[in-house]
């Protein structure tokens, strides 16, 4: 039985695009774009260029649209890993806004009340710019 085409990025089914996958192609779920390294069968994370075909000459962006000859996609190409990097990158980012206006014990720290509502602002703006 063959394998069903997944989004790269998300994981959701792709059965809907018609094949050949156009460069202008994105993933109704996630919009990421289709036609990209990412999803190609010849993409390989190990090894120089991150491509396995002898040819290609490919491009930097690996998440970026291309008009690469060689492409063609393949099933299995989502990974939980690129999820947990984006998991981890957004819990570091949070964690830099951590308020320290109370230890673990509860009780305040040397930060004034001025200091934890500009940080308070700062993150609501960061949060409005990247869409969260």
């Amino acid at each position: 039985m063959a394998r069903e085409l997944v989004c790269w990025n998300c994981g959701k089914s792709i059965a809907d695009i018609p094949l050949p996958i156009s460069r202008h192609a994105n993933c109704a779920h996630c919009y990421e774009v289709l036609r990209c390294c990412r999803l190609c069968r010849h993409f390989n994370a190990g090894v120089q260029g991150q491509c396995e075909h002898e040819r290609a000459e490919p491009p930097v962006i690996k998440e970026s649209a291309n008009f690469c000859d060689f492409f063609k996609p393949a099933p299995g190409r989502f990974s939980r890993d690129s999820t947990r990097k984006q998991d981890g990158a957004r819990s570091d980012f949070d964690a830099l806004f951590e308020g320290t206006a109370e230890d673990s014990t509860g009780e305040s720290s040397q930060e004034s009340a001025g200091d934890a509502v500009a940080s308070d602002e700062l993150k609501s703006k960061l949060d409005d710019l990247f869409g969260d």
